[in-house]
This record gives C-alpha cells, sequence and structure tokens, in this order.
C-alpha cells in the first residue's frame, strides 16, 4: 500500500468517526429539547409586531405587562411571536355555559387602540364577538377590571362554537360590567336572589354568583342587573387570551391564581377553581 493509499483510508476513517460524533451530538440534542420544558406553551405577552399583524397598536395598550408589575416576569419563550415577558398572574373565570376557564391578563384597549386599516377592523369585530362580563365588588370604591371583583368573569365563547378558536388569538374581548339593580333587592326581587344564591353560591359582597350566559340573559330580561361597557380607568376592550390546554406544564410552577376573595380566602363556592389550578401546576392534568 502507498503512501497516497494510506492518507486516502485515514482521511475516510476520519470522516466517518466525525459522523459518528455528529449523530451522537444530533441524537442528544434531539433528545434534550424533546424532553425539556416547553415554554412555548406558558403565557406570555406579544411583540409589537405581532400584535399589529392582528390589528392592534402595542403602544396604545393600556397596563401591558412588562415582567416587573407583579404579574409578570421574564422568561424566553421559542414562540417568535412571543415576547421575553411571561405572565404569572392567572385569572379563573366560567364560560357561556359555566365550565372553568384560565385565562391570563395582557392589557386594555380603547377604540384608538386598534389600527385604521383591514386588521384593525376585523380585531375590533373580533373583540366584540368574544364578550367578558366583569362583576365588581360594591364594596370596594377604587378598583380596575380585574381587581378587586366579587366573583369570576364570565367569558362568552358560543360564537368560537361555528368560527373556531383561532380567529380570537390575542383574546380581543369587549368588556361588560354586570351590576344589580335596586329592583333586585327589592320585594320583586328577593325569589330571584335566594333561588340564585342557592343555586351558584354567594360572591365576595354577598350577592348571588351569576355563573352561565343563561344566567345573566335571564337576569338581564327581569331588570335585575345592568351591563355596561364603561366606567373603568383602562378601556373598554381587554387583550385576555384563555389557555385553551393547561394541562401538560401550561401552568408554570411559579403562577398563581388571581381571583375574588374574602379576607385573603377564595369563595366557597368557587373552591373549586383552586382545586383545579393546584392540580394542573402540579401534576399537569386536571384534578380527578
Amino acid at each position: 500500500m502507498n503512501r497516497k493509499t494510506t492518507t486516502y483510508h485515514w482521511g475516510v476513517l476520519f470522516v466517518f468517526i466525525i459522523l459518528i460524533f455528529a449523530g451522537s451530538a444530533f441524537g442528544q440534542t434531539f433528545s434534550y429539547y424533546k424532553f425539556a420544558e416547553d415554554t412555548r406553551i406558558n403565557p406570555h405577552d406579544f411583540t409589537d409586531q405581532y400584535y399589529a399583524m392582528q390589528g392592534v397598536l402595542a403602544p396604545a395598550i393600556f397596563g401591558r405587562r412588562d415582567g416587573t408589575d407583579a404579574l409578570s416576569v421574564f422568561g424566553n419563550s421559542s414562540n417568535p411571536y412571543h415576547t421575553n415577558v411571561r405572565v404569572v398572574a392567572t385569572i379563573p373565570g366560567y364560560n357561556e355555559n359555566g365550565d372553568i376557564v384560565f385565562f391570563y391578563p395582557l392589557g386594555e384597549l380603547q377604540d384608538t387602540g386598534f389600527m385604521e386599516d383591514k386588521a384593525g377592523m376585523r380585531a375590533h369585530e373580533t373583540a366584540e364577538h368574544f364578550p367578558i362580563y366583569v362583576f365588581p365588588n360594591t364594596k370596594v370604591i377604587d378598583y380596575r377590571t380585574f381587581a378587586n371583583t366579587r366573583q369570576a368573569a364570565i367569558l362568552d365563547n358560543t360564537w368560537a362554537q361555528t368560527n373556531g378558536r383561532d380567529v380570537n388569538p390575542l383574546g380581543l374581548r369587549e368588556i361588560f360590567i354586570v351590576n344589580y339593580t335596586d329592583k333586585a333587592f327589592g320585594k320583586d326581587g328577593v325569589e330571584m336572589m335566594q333561588y340564585f344564591a342557592k343555586k351558584n353560591g354567594m360572591s365576595a359582597d354577598n350577592t348571588p354568583i351569576v355563573r352561565t350566559m343563561e344566567d345573566l340573559r335571564w337576569l338581564l330580561k327581569d331588570e335585575m342587573i345592568t351591563t355596561l361597557t364603561t366606567g373603568y380607568i383602562g378601556g373598554e376592550y381587554a387583550i385576555n387570551p384563555e389557555i385553551t390546554d393547561p394541562t401538560k406544564g401550561a401552568i408554570a410552577t411559579d403562577a398563581f391564581l388571581w381571583m375574588a376573595t374574602v379576607e385573603g380566602k377564595p369563595l366557597p363556592a368557587e373552591d373549586m377553581f383552586v382545586w383545579q389550578f393546584h392540580c394542573l401546576q402540579k401534576t399537569q392534568n386536571w384534578c380527578n
């Protein structure tokens, strides 16, 4: 065997060894990412560019999460539409049927927060198709949209049943403020109030909880409640993406519930939010 042939064989062997190591490294890398925590499924704020794509002016967002507001922290995401601001505040709510949902607050908008183009018009219409009903605690004079509430909000997702959830990736929702009327506390409302108290339990200000859209429509029809679209500091529209699948680590270990309480304790009628949240956080699955 001459020197040229020997050099050729050593070169082939060297390339073969490099390929083995490269394959091993690729396997290790693939295995690592396959089993590593997937931060894409954790709640994050969106980039300015993604807000614009969805028809929203990011600078116009009131109370946007910034990583230092006690409701969010800094944490990277592999989702290119996410910023490095991860939201740890988790808000429980009811859907239109009274089932449990969890969502997170990204901020609020006025009408001027929507872009003046087709995307902005579509975003504005989407927010109106996905209303959120908020119940302020009447015992607290100074309140904001998702602080000091008397019960969990109702997120009406009825429109998504025929149009799909993906039509509202930002969780845009028109805010409706719900309060009981004087009629509810008069002689005409006694029987109705007792019925809902027995059916749904009591809220933080000792009024019956309204849990479903059927409840809300019933009370509206009998003029026992009002639903107003103004009255809060932030805006008329909320950016509240729902955690559509809160299993498999979507609820991070440092996340916490932001909900109605009495003397720091959850309402007895809304204890199920706490149970399910802790099960999702610790076992990455719903409670049995």
